[in-house]
């Protein structure tokens, strides 16, 4: 197994040296990784939302191990950065979501602890607090559907993991209950796709999870999915050409490389190009058909990065079925 995760690290490693150059598309060779600009700050355990085309990166880990209330905005199609004003409060593992053209940003850790704090960026005006969520939550994931934020699993106030989930009301302003996963866990990514949102991966105090489930806000129920073909946490989720893709994480002997992708249609797992740069923490977006993975911890525990890397997928792939890496 050890020998397994060195040899995926050099891999890694000789792939960052030497990033592989896009084919044409419809191709599965085209989908590739490529180094973007730097994000102004490096930063872990960050939230990323798709804001109007650009990406959001929320709050994270500075390297002293310190709270950021920094927000940053990358904009894929000139490839450049800008800064929104800071949150109220500086946070890491916070939930972030983009709806309306309005940024959400719930709970997270703060120097006070895990919070409640929900706030609102609207388009030209400063943050917002809006109602707080009806417990402190923080490590959890957001999505959006059908006009509600939904904040998924995470730790509660005392560190325990959530059972519960809650969903905001944007019109009415409210926050209700709803079903948590049937695996409550923290650290795991989540996404929405046809109108379900979709949990993956996360940790509980017995290690990494390999918990795949969608709930259904319609019906309010969850079901559980194939398992995540590698088991991770302190991954990112993001949607892109009709597949939930999971990028990062992280396990006792270090980062992980591997992406793979749920694909609802075919209800089974798919193999994407490994990263060139693993890390956890990673604040994962997708605008069109290209994957992001922004900044992150390259080595479990407080490490911090600057880092962003694109992952273009191809027309109709194919994509390789993803087979159980069975690690622990």
């Amino acid at each position: 197994m050890r020998l397994r995760r060195r040899l995926a690290s050099a891999a890694a490693a000789l792939a960052l040296a030497v990033l592989p150059v896009p084919l044409a598309a419809g191709s599965a060779a085209a989908a590739a990784w490529r180094a973007l600009p730097d994000a102004p700050q490096a930063r872990s355990e960050v939230a990323a939302a798709v804001l109007g085309g650009r990406i959001a990166l929320v709050g994270g880990y500075l390297a002293d191990g310190s709270s950021s209330p920094r927000v940053d905005l990358y904009d894929p199609a000139s490839g450049r950065w800008s800064r929104l004003p800071d949150l109220p409060q500086g946070v890491d593992h916070t939930m972030a979501a983009a709806a309306g053209g309005s940024l959400y940003v719930m709970g997270g850790h703060t120097p006070s602890g895990r919070g409640r704090r929900a706030f609102v960026l609207r388009p030209g005006r400063g943050w917002s607090e809006l109602r707080p969520l009806p417990q402190a939550r923080s490590a959890g994931g957001a999505a959006v559907v059908g006009g509600r934020v939904y904040v998924i699993g995470g730790l509660d106030l005392r560190g325990g993991r959530a059972t519960r989930s809650f969903s905001y009301d944007i019109r009415q302003g409210r926050w209700r209950a709803v079903p948590g996963p049937p695996t409550a866990r923290d650290h795991l990514g989540v996404a929405a796709l046809g109108g379900r949102i979709y949990a993956v991966g996360g940790r509980t105090g017995g290690g990494n999870l390999d918990a795949a489930e969608a709930y259904d806000p319609r019906s309010r129920r969850w079901s559980r999915l194939p398992p995540l073909p590698t088991a991770r946490s302190g991954l990112g989720a993001a949607v892109a050409a009709g597949l939930v893709v999971t990028v990062g994480g992280e396990g006792p002997e270090g980062t992980f490389p591997e992406v793979e992708a749920y694909d609802p249609r075919a209800r089974r797992w798919r193999t994407l190009p490994p990263s060139p740069a693993p890390r956890h923490g990673v604040g994962v977006a997708a605008v069109g058909r290209r994957v992001y993975s922004l900044l992150g911890g390259p080595t479990p525990g407080l490490s911090t990065s600057a880092a962003v890397l694109a992952l273009t997928l191809p027309r109709g792939g194919p994509f390789r079925p993803a087979e159980a890496a069975g690690r622990p």
